[in-house]
């Protein structure tokens, strides 16, 4: 095959086999990446199997555009059913693990079973073995993948691996990749965990393939020239905190920081730390920083830089410390834990305190007071471990609050069962792409940044008739804008490209002007030789995210009552700064909710699929299991 590897391996951890199977089996139906993960998890994921049931699988992805010199194509995709929804998820990351796959000989990795005792997978040039992981079980990410380098002798190994978090079955849990990458939400470390499987370590020499080099490197040559260098890491996106920008604060009792806060964690004063600047594989962006501590609290922190996610997570927390927010970074990743889902739980526990749901008793004589970073470290600690408290927390925010009780259920912020990190009440059409988001709760589908941007109402109208595309505040045509989002986002993920270098009108992620649909169809169909149009893309696109919605509908019976934000956000309105009253109208939400159903051709007052709508999109498979299932009666 041309672009694509060719192979995809399948383990069984249970038996210890190894077998592997033709990738054109699934690619010209799903192309690649999270398509075919996730059409693999719809048929072989039995639909009573726990999401720690040996019988659940965990796949690794990659697309046709994956380690070949197409811009930013270093992307890695990791599917799973939900540690916390039920339903399923899909996560996707950087770096150079997925590239080094592909160099390997292999597209995907399908992984299920359990093994007897801890495991890490050894995969090169076309074999993969079964190797014990028993001396580097209870390791940090980063002590695991040092020692398996040494083991194997060569330095230039990739490694996805998990923490103590993962081993411990923390549902918060992640992968981490190339030390500083991750894979996370829907507790996908935790699901590895529970495999026995410590890491994936790869190292690969082999070619990949391209159908037409010429035309494609044209393509490849205009792409590169729509992208430039980054200002990278945090310090692009603090401006916006500077300008009273929304951040949930305190668990999302406010939306806005004060301005003596926001500054003490500025661009300014973070660059301070920043020792070098890189890039994920091919990628001309280069939008990453290395920071490190030299002296001082927290001396000899290093680590690779955050992003919005930690500043989001940091000001919940009310953390203004930069040295902290490096440090908490650096933890978070060397035991394993996904930032978004890790702090709001550990945000609604500080709230408990706050309120007086717990006491000194509850929380391991801690006191959890705002702003207080060394109290939050060792929080994490404790989460990672299942220690204490951490225990409690260990099982996401819905349940923790399930469990206590006392009312801490109209502060547990989640959707479907997912912890969200988000501001949720000054952008309607962002919160809708989050509401809807086939893996609950998290934002990079659906959401988009027009509100975010201010788009003016002149280019609303320009792009897509819509004036008020990009007011925050108005709900008119979100539902249109976020349903052709949530088929692009699917695209992306499945050619192997970065969603930061997407961005053309209506996606309009990060800027006007740079990769879009028709950019990804010469680039696929010239590395693959299988000619592919920009609308037969964003078909494929549409069937992804059907697939995954008739998946969470089997799995986790979500019907309408789980497509809206949470409680808070519709009852409790922002109390300061300049989106101060703001919150989710619930009679407008359901109007915005009847047009996003309709566009996608579900029932109205289900959120079900109509079986007119999956056979227009060709899938009377899909169709077929969903009767099957039960699950929706007959209207299926």
């Amino acid at each position: 095959m041309y672009g694509w590897a060719g192979k995809i391996l399948r383990i069984n951890l249970t038996k210890r086999k190894v077998n592997t199977e033709l990738t054109e089996k699934y690619a010209t139906r799903f192309i690649g990446g999270r398509g075919i993960d996730q059409w693999i998890l719809f048929n072989e994921v039995p639909q009573n199997a726990d999401p720690f049931d040996p019988r659940n699988l965990l796949i690794f992805g990659t697309g046709p555009l994956t380690g070949t010199l197409a811009p930013c194509s270093g992307r890695l995709q990791v599917d799973t059913k939900n540690a916390l929804t039920g339903g399923t998820t899909h996560n996707n990351c950087g770096g150079h693990f997925a590239p080094e796959l592909k160099f390997a000989g292999f597209d995907h990795v399908i992984i299920y079973g359990k093994a007897r005792k801890p495991v890490y997978i050894w995969i090169s040039d076309d074999k993969a073995e079964l190797r014990d992981a028993s001396s580097i079980w209870g390791k940090t990410t980063w002590e695991a993948e040092e020692i398996i380098k040494q083991d194997l002798k060569d330095k230039r190994i990739k490694v996805a691996d998990i923490g103590p978090a993962g081993e411990n079955l923390v549902r918060s849990a992640c992968i981490i990749v190339d030390r500083g990458r991750v894979a996370g939400g829907g507790g996908v470390g935790a699901v590895m965990g529970s495999k026995k499987l410590k890491a994936l370590a790869v190292r690969g020499t082999k070619a990949i393939k391209i159908a037409e080099p010429k035309e494609f490197m044209e393509a490849v040559d205009k792409a590169r020239s729509k992208l430039k260098p980054s200002g990278g890491g945090w310090a692009p996106y603090s401006e916006a905190f500077l300008q009273g920008f929304p951040f949930p604060v305190r668990n999302a009792q406010d939306e806005f920081w004060p301005q003596e806060k926001a500054q003490k964690v500025s661009g300014k004063v973070s660059n301070k730390y920043v020792k070098r600047s890189f890039a994920c594989f091919s990628c001309p962006i280069g939008c990453s920083r290395f920071y490190e501590i030299t002296d001082g609290i927290y001396a000899n922190t290093k680590c690779e830089g955050f992003y919005i996610n930690t500043a989001m997570a940091m000001a919940r927390l009310d953390i203004d410390n930069i040295r902290a927010w490096i440090k908490i970074h650096s933890l978070l990743s060397q035991l394993g834990l996904d930032i978004d889902n890790s702090c709001v739980v550990l945000s609604w526990a500080f709230e408990c305190y706050q309120r007086g749901v717990f006491d000194k008793k509850d929380t391991d004589g801690l006191e959890l007071e705002w702003g207080d970073y060394e109290t939050v470290i060792t929080m994490l600690k404790k989460l990672a471990y299942r220690e204490g408290l951490g225990n409690l927390l260990a099982d996401g925010v819905k349940i923790a609050s399930e469990k206590t009780g006392k009312g801490s259920e109209h502060y547990a912020i989640h959707i479907k069962g997912q912890d969200t990190l988000d501001r949720e009440r000054s952008v309607v059409g962002w919160t809708l792409g989050i509401v809807t988001s086939t893996r609950g709760g998290r934002h990079l589908d659906g959401a988009n940044t027009l509100e975010l941007r201010g788009l003016s109402a002149e280019l609303g109208e320009k792009y897509f008739g819509i004036s008020t595309a990009g007011d925050g505040r108005s709900y008119d045509g979100k539902a249109k804008i976020v349903s052709w989002n949530e088929a692009c986002k699917a695209v992306v993920d499945s050619i192997g490209i970065c969603f930061f270098a997407t961005g053309n009108p209506p996606l309009y992620w990060s800027s006007y002007n740079l990769l879009n649909p028709e950019d990804f169809s010469k680039l696929v169909s010239t590395a693959t030789g299988m000619k592919i149009s920009a609308d037969k893309l964003l078909r494929v696109g549409k069937q992804i995210y059907e697939v995954e919605k008739a998946f969470n509908t089997i799995h986790a019976g979500f019907t309408r009552k789980d497509d809206f934000p949470p409680q808070r956000y519709l009852n409790e309105p922002i109390k300061s700064g300049p989106y101060k009253g703001a919150k989710i109208d619930r009679v407008k939400w359901e109007k915005m909710l009847d047009e996003y159903y309709d566009i996608h051709g579900y029932y109205r007052e289900t959120g079900w699929q109509k079986e007119e709508t999956l056979k227009e999109l060709d899938l009377d498979d899909v169709a077929k299991k969903l009767r099957r299932s039960k699950i929706t009666n007959s209207k299926i």
